[in-house]
């Protein structure tokens, strides 16, 4: 199966609803096939409460492992829109292999998939 928004929509539902229930403030993934296909995260946003925990880390982790599974890149724009400082979001998303786009005055980000898993047809 192919990655699609249906299957990226079950995900969020999962993290927010079920794994990471009370720790998920907002968290929104939007599928793009235009020029290529790539996974866009819009938005994640760990409650007061319960930042500085690794939570963030861990629903990072989580969406690299579902990029790798279906050899998809991640984009993001990093910014301060909802208060948080720059120089850490870069630092949270170099952390999690995530690429700066150079010449990119948007804060553009990328994960490129490490590997292509082989899929279990059966």
């Amino acid at each position: 199966m192919d990655l699609n928004q249906i299957e990226l929509n079950d995900f969020v539902f999962n993290l927010k609803k079920i794994k990471y229930k009370n720790i998920l403030q907002e968290f929104t993934l939007e599928y793009n096939n235009d020029e290529c296909t790539y996974i866009h995260l819009t938005c994640i946003k760990i409650k007061k409460s319960q930042r500085s925990k690794g939570y963030g880390s861990a629903v990072m982790f989580d969406l690299i492992k579902l990029s790798d599974f279906y050899n998809v890149q991640i984009r993001l724009y990093a910014t301060n829109i909802f208060g948080a400082e720059l120089k850490r979001l870069y630092t949270f998303y170099r952390k999690h292999g995530l690429v700066l786009i150079k010449n990119n005055n948007d804060g553009l980000f990328i994960y490129r998939p490490s590997k292509k898993i082989i899929k279990n047809t059966k």
